[in-house]
């Protein structure tokens, strides 16, 4: 996103700080400049930490390196000498095709060093997924096996890299077309085999600070106390690459690179399955990946070989890059005279004025340009990017095609983006802070301070944050008896015992005034939440009475009383959507009496076929209601039970009356159909004997 002159001026101005400009080596001021007597300087590629980073051209080889300087004033730090030396000698000890090559290292009259590095001419593994999205599955793996086997070689030789991230993972195809993954920038690498120095612990003050925060594992990030790092730590950091190289996204949900350290010590990454659309990744792929950044090393990969073997045990085949070959380009060579098959002698007097008109114009055309130029470079030396951009608009509007005007324009651009950057990060990490100063954590919080004034020294809210934080490390220093009554306190506080927090507060503020004051404050606020939380409860109970009893008048006076109160929305919501139900149901008993009336009648005088059509009267008026289907039912439970005691009364009859006319046989008839209604009649005992009698 690019953002107008009037927007960037528009921001705060403590945005668009600028760290105080460090001296480069005086080999490095110009384009084209000769370092050495043998590499021209193309261009600047990056700078940072103690370094710079150039391009260069190796003048006998017509051949690209890079070449990385370390600063005369860190030079003459021996820390940092013999850290940029370290970096040297262990990077000639590592031959490895996944892994840039060191091919030179010396010494500038300035008291400045300088390294000598392959070019690898492509694009970084986070550029990639920026501009692509996420890698192909099986190109993923391809590539996280080459990084291992590289991260392999470099841990064989006893140290680590302590800096793997997308950025210094590149991508470029060999001759063969094939796409290679090279390990670059051993600056940081660390020698296992040396006891733990302070060095050792000085990550943030080369590089890492800010934005390899998001890789770099929990210990490495120093919030470990006493972890002392092994490979391991490389492995956490590659796989929170390949994590991003398998969905495009971070394994933490976070805004900040600080988040993704806090979150990496208390929470589990996110699932792979799932977490990108479109993206499939298998669930054996998803634990291996996830092993690999477990919070407790012990649970990681031990070694690169370990990691691959885990990789290579998925069997889901390998597709390679396409082996199309990038095409190279030859540069130009100027034509000679004598290529164009005469002499410069033989040119025409037309020729030549035009030649030297040509010439003239040329000489006019820089003589108008270099002042825009100049104050461009000026401009963004200074950092003021709506300067260089005005300048820059000139240059172009005198010379479209002036020499530099592109990598100006590129230098803006890339500034303009790194200051939105810089804003963004101050945002979020102010954010961060107030956030970790609301929750009192001290140690969060000092963090975040220490984040935000290294983007801003000049921040605004500087002083107020600092008060807070000394505020709340006040309370934090609170030792011995103070500090376990103010834990007794909140104890009390959180089970709602009162009147012991209160007794715990006066004899805290015979200790800390301060911290008593906010406890007293605390034990108020808890007085009146209990209040509340009373009244509330009181309002309730009444509310639900009243609608048990039916008051629905009275239920709405109390639910109003409740919505007064500082109750949530959905609860409120809740006890409307009681009492509307209540109301519903008493509107429809008044509407079912009427019927229940008629059909009581019905019933009582035998009706039993008119009692159902009440109910299906009913049932017509209110269709959903269980009242219709009740009084159908009992209708019909009361005419199957009249009729049942009609069909025994007859059979009891007529057992009776072959009885009477001293018929046996058709009694003990009668008598079985009977019992067939009635088994349990209770004259069944009297028919059988008496029929028995008549028998013999």
């Amino acid at each position: 996103m690019m953002f107008t002159g009037a927007a960037l001026k528009s921001l705060p101005r403590f945005l668009h700080y600028n760290p105080p400009e460090r001296k480069r080596s005086l080999a490095f001021e110009s384009t084209g400049s000769i370092l050495d007597g043998k590499y021209e300087v193309v261009r600047r590629l990056a700078g940072g930490g103690m370094s710079e980073v150039y391009l260069v051209r190796h003048l006998h080889l017509d051949e690209q390196r890079v070449v990385k300087v370390l600063r005369p004033e860190d030079a003459a730090d021996p820390t940092a000498q013999a850290r940029f030396l370290r970096a040297a000698r262990t990077a000639t000890q590592i031959k490895h095709a996944n892994v840039a090559i060191l091919y030179d290292i010396a010494s500038l009259p300035d008291g400045s060093f300088y390294m000598v590095w392959e070019y690898i001419d492509g694009e970084d593994v986070g550029r990639w997924i920026s501009r692509y999205g996420p890698f192909p599955l099986e190109i993923a793996l391809d590539l996280a096996t080459q990084a291992l086997r590289g991260l392999e070689a470099i841990h064989s030789h006893g140290v680590i890299h302590r800096d793997i991230s997308p950025d210094n993972l590149m991508l470029a195809r060999d001759v063969r077309g094939k796409v290679r993954l090279k390990i670059i920038d051993l600056g940081l690498v660390k020698d296992l085999r040396n006891k733990p120095t302070k060095s050792d612990l000085e990550v943030t003050q080369v590089g890492m600070f800010m934005g390899k925060l998001r890789y770099c594992s929990p210990e490495q990030a120093g919030v470990v106390d006493g972890a002392v790092l092994d490979r391991r730590t490389d492995l956490y950091s590659f796989a929170a690459v390949f994590y991003e190289m398998l969905c495009g996204k971070p394994p933490f949900e976070s805004e900040t690179p600080h988040g993704f350290v806090f979150k990496r010590l208390t929470e589990d990454p996110l699932p792979l399955v799932g977490r990108a659309p479109g993206v499939e990744i298998p669930a054996e792929l998803d634990r291996i990946v996830r092993k690999g950044l477990e919070r407790d090393r012990n649970q990681r990969y031990a070694t690169a070989v370990e990691f691959i073997q885990a990789l290579e045990s998925l069997h889901l085949g390998r597709t390679r890059f396409a082996t199309q070959e990038m095409p190279q380009v030859e540069p130009k060579k100027p034509v000679t005279a004598a290529e164009a098959g005469r002499s410069p002698s033989q040119l025409t007097r037309e020729e030549r004025d035009q030649l030297l008109a040509q010439i003239q114009r040329a000489a006019t055309r820089v003589s108008r340009t270099q002042p825009q130029l100049e104050a461009a470079e000026a401009a963004l030396a200074k950092g003021d990017l709506e300067a260089a951009r005005r300048s820059i608009v000139e240059l172009e509007a005198l010379d479209p095609k002036a020499k530099g005007l592109i990598q100006l324009k590129d230098q803006l651009e890339s500034m303009t983006a790194q200051s939105l950057q810089l804003a963004a990060r101050l945002a979020e990490t102010e954010a961060l802070l107030t956030r970790y100063l609301t929750q009192r954590q001290v140690g969060l919080a000092r963090f975040a301070l220490d984040s935000l004034l290294e983007l801003s020294p000049e921040h605004p809210q500087r002083a107020r944050f600092e008060e807070q934080l000394a505020a709340i490390s006040a309370e934090a220093d609170v030792s011995g008896e103070a500090q376990k009554i103010l834990e007794r306190a909140r104890q009390a506080l959180a089970l709602g015992e009162l009147d012991k927090a209160q007794r715990e507060q006066r004899e805290l503020a015979s200790l800390v005034p301060a911290v008593a004051a906010t406890l007293a404050g605390e034990i108020e606020a808890a007085k009146r939440s209990r209040a509340q939380d009373a009244q509330v409860s009181q309002h309730h109970q009444r509310f639900e009475s009243f609608l048990a009893k039916g008051d629905l008048d009275r239920a709405d006076a109390e639910l109003a009383a409740l919505e007064g109160q500082t109750l949530s929305r959905s609860t409120v919501t809740l006890y409307r959507d009681q009492l509307l139900e209540a109301r519903r149901l008493a509107a429809q008993a008044t509407t079912i009496r009427p019927y229940e009336a008629r059909f009581a009648e019905r019933v009582s005088a035998g009706d039993w076929l008119g009692a159902q059509e009440v109910a299906l009267e009913l049932e017509r008026l209110l269709p959903n209601h269980p009242r219709a289907a009740g009084l159908f039912a009992e209708a019909e439970a009361l005419r199957a039970r009249t009729e049942h005691g009609d069909s025994v009364r007859q059979g009891t009859a007529e057992v009776e009356r072959w009885l009477a006319q001293n018929r046996p046989n058709e009694a003990a008839l009668a008598l079985k159909v009977l019992l067939k209604l009635d088994p349990h009649h209770p004259r069944r005992a009297f028919f059988e004997k008496k029929i028995e009698g008549l028998k013999g």
